[in-house]
């Protein structure tokens, strides 16, 4: 799977489409999302709570 950036075109579908909901996901916040992803691990609810908690993956 290709690895996601904060540049690349599916981070950057994904956060216009929150824009359009009026939504706006700090840069901290995303960065740690992307990291999640790109680790291959499944997701969550354990994980994501660990990694807003903990900021390790």
């Amino acid at each position: 799977m290709k690895k996601i950036t904060v540049d690349s075109i599916e981070y950057k579908r994904v956060e216009k489409n929150l824009t359009l909901e009026n939504f706006q996901v700090d840069l901290i916040i995303a960065k740690k999302a992307i990291e999640v992803v790109n680790s291959g691990q499944p997701i969550t609810p354990k994980l994501i709570r660990d990694v807003l908690n903990n900021g390790k993956v």
